[in-house]
């Protein structure tokens, strides 16, 4: 087992499958993306065996990563038609595992285990860790760099900014260690700024929101869900896990008064040992989100546009019958529905131009 991705100490929260926001640390983790490739099984099997799913719940879409097509359940994306020995591969991004933990088929161990009964490969695996009290800030984690107080295999780190264009504020920051394409790359950066910024819809309480990506790829994405799949405790120990694999990768130090010259003796910065032992505790969490009005309107054209096509068509195209269902839902709209329109047109109207510059920052 290698040293990287287990932690040796034991400590594991209850697990938390409910939706609540935060643990009482206010910190919760999750997982942000499944890519998972089958060369062995049919379409069939990957949504029935694999997903828990129905088929007659997918549509046809685009392809992409050299799949000529793909089949599609919101946000759950099956890409298939590629070249013979390229199988299916599943994709579920940020979204779309969130739709996949709100359908309630499976709990994650489940479905890595569904994958690897499948002989599925995994080829991407990504795990989040959400701090809504902010133990540390983007420009703190910058500014300990430049100050060469980070201790890591990686050579580089990257920053990448957002700025408003019209008043020249920052509107987000995010700091990146290790390329997309290597097998791990770790992002820290202001979740919240992002939402806003593409006008999400964000709880009014949640003032700060920074998340902290483990992005996997290949081997250690498979170790990780191996990890989660055969411990009894994998989903309540995923903090565990993270922590381990953070210690491993970023040390932020404290030089203070000492005159060591080698950093390896200096002590771990007191916010990042507190986010360490925090994280460390931590269990998957089950979210659920507010949708968009944008959202809602792809459910509608996905989930109710042939019924409606039926209504329109069985009364000789009478569009009276479709307004008659509109007028009567406007009947219906609660608080929680004016609240999402509101957010929308204010969107439109505030939406920021922004541009973004990226600069490395070298230890």
């Amino acid at each position: 087992m290698k040293k990287e991705y287990l932690h040796p100490y034991s400590n594991p929260r209850t697990h938390n499958m409910g939706v609540e926001r935060t643990t009482e640390t206010g910190l919760r983790a999750c997982v942000d993306w499944v890519g998972a490739t089958f060369k062995n099984i049919e379409m069939e099997q990957l949504i029935f065996d694999v997903l828990k799913l129905n088929s007659d719940d997918f549509s046809n879409g685009d392809g992409n990563y050299g799949y000529k097509e793909s089949f599609r359940y919101g946000s759950i994306v099956i890409y298939f038609n590629g070249r013979e020995d390229m199988g299916l591969h599943l994709e579920l991004k940020g979204r779309g595992c969130r739709e996949y933990e709100n359908l309630g088929k499976q709990t994650w161990k489940e479905l890595f285990q569904s994958i690897f009964a499948h002989q599925g490969y995994l080829t991407r695996l990504d795990t989040a860790v959400d701090d809504f009290e902010g133990m540390f800030t983007i420009p703190k984690l910058v500014n300990k760099i430049k100050k060469a107080e980070l201790i890591s295999p990686f050579k580089l780190a990257r920053v990448l900014e957002t700025i408003k264009i019209h008043s020249g504020d920052v509107n987000g920051m995010t700091l990146y260690f290790g390329s997309p394409q290597s097998d791990i790359q770790i992002r820290i950066y202001d979740k919240l700024a992002e939402r806003k910024g593409t006008n999400y819809n964000v709880s009014e309480d949640i003032k700060v929101w920074i998340r902290t990506e483990l992005q996997l790829r290949d081997e250690k994405a498979m170790r990780v869900a191996e990890i989660i799949t055969s411990k009894e405790d994998g989903e309540e120990s995923i903090g565990e896990t993270v922590c381990g694999i953070l210690k491993h990768y970023l040390r932020f130090v404290e030089k203070g008064k000492s005159k060591d010259t080698n950093k390896r003796r200096w002590k771990t910065a007191k916010f990042w040992d507190k986010f360490l032992g925090e994280v460390e505790k931590l269990p998957l969490t089950t979210i659920t989100e507010e949708k968009t009005v944008l959202e809602t309107k792809e459910w509608l054209k996905r989930s109710l546009a042939p019924t409606l096509a039926l209504v329109y068509k069985a009364f000789d195209n009478d569009i009276d019958q479709i307004a008659e269902i509109i007028d009567e839902g406007c009947n219906r709209l609660k608080t929680k529905h004016y609240e999402m329109i509101r957010k929308h047109q204010e969107g439109i109207k505030k939406a920021p131009i922004v541009c973004e510059t990226i600069r490395a920052t070298e230890k």
